[in-house]
């Protein structure tokens, strides 16, 4: 996802080799530790993969894997991620000012 949102914002054809070489690079990476994990633990490795995806949140919507019930509470309220979803929300309604624009007009 990374690569084609920023290949597709830079739109050059070096943004779309390295995107290429950079998924390629990834798809060697998990064909490689899936076979060292085979090799190092057998068919422990193999239980694990039956349970696993590499595709983000496959597991889970197939039904392998299923999330905690207390997820979203427990993961993603934490402070480092209000943290940031709040400073990205005023920062993006504070965007004018932070520009040195004029204050946006009330809503009617």
């Amino acid at each position: 996802l990374w690569c084609a949102s920023h290949t597709a914002y830079i739109g050059t054809s070096f943004a779309c080799a390295a995107s290429a070489v950079l998924c390629g690079h990834h798809l060697f990476s998990v064909w490689n530790g899936d076979r060292r994990l085979r090799d190092k633990f057998g068919a422990q490795a193999d239980l694990l993969r039956e349970r696993t995806s590499i595709v983000p949140f496959a597991a889970i919507l197939s039904g392998k894997q299923q999330l905690p019930p207390n997820f979203w509470r427990e993961e993603m309220l934490r402070v480092p991620y209000v943290t940031i979803l709040v400073g990205s929300v005023l920062a993006y309604l504070a965007h004018d000012q932070l520009r040195g624009g004029p204050a946006p007009a009330p809503a009617p």
